[in-house]
């Protein structure tokens, strides 16, 4: 019986852009690429201090959103950056029914070359499989 090959994304992001890593061979092997950047949209809007909070903070809800919709069809997502914001990404997937069955783990990385965050994300499904 042939067992079905999970889908595997690995995300980069910090809260001006995001790269998403997937394995597009689909047989199982190390042949990691970035599949798609997504930045997010700079608020460049005046007024009040509470305005420009919630102009950014709805902002980064449009630059979640935009990017969970790309990892729908993956079944374990591994998402990793600097600071907090893999944590406030996990948290909005955690959030939306659509990814309630699927496998998110988050780790940390500071600023990291492409070849780099490729090797991270092979790495990390390397040492699950």
């Amino acid at each position: 019986m042939k067992q079905i090959q999970k889908q595997n994304a690995g995300v980069w992001l910090d809260n001006i852009e995001a790269m998403i890593i997937t394995n597009n061979s689909g047989n199982g092997n190390d042949n990691y690429s970035i599949q798609g950047k997504i930045k997010s949209r700079e608020n460049k809007g005046g007024g009040s201090e509470h305005g420009m909070n919630k102009a950014k903070h709805s902002e980064l809800l449009k630059y979640y959103k935009s990017l969970s919709i790309l990892l729908l069809t993956y079944d374990e997502i591994f998402v990793f950056g600097p600071g907090k914001a893999q944590e406030q990404f996990h948290n909005h997937l955690k959030n939306d029914a659509q990814f309630r069955n699927k496998q998110i783990t988050i780790g940390s990385a500071d600023q990291l070359t492409d070849n780099q965050m490729i090797a991270k994300v092979q790495e990390f499904f390397k040492s699950r499989s």
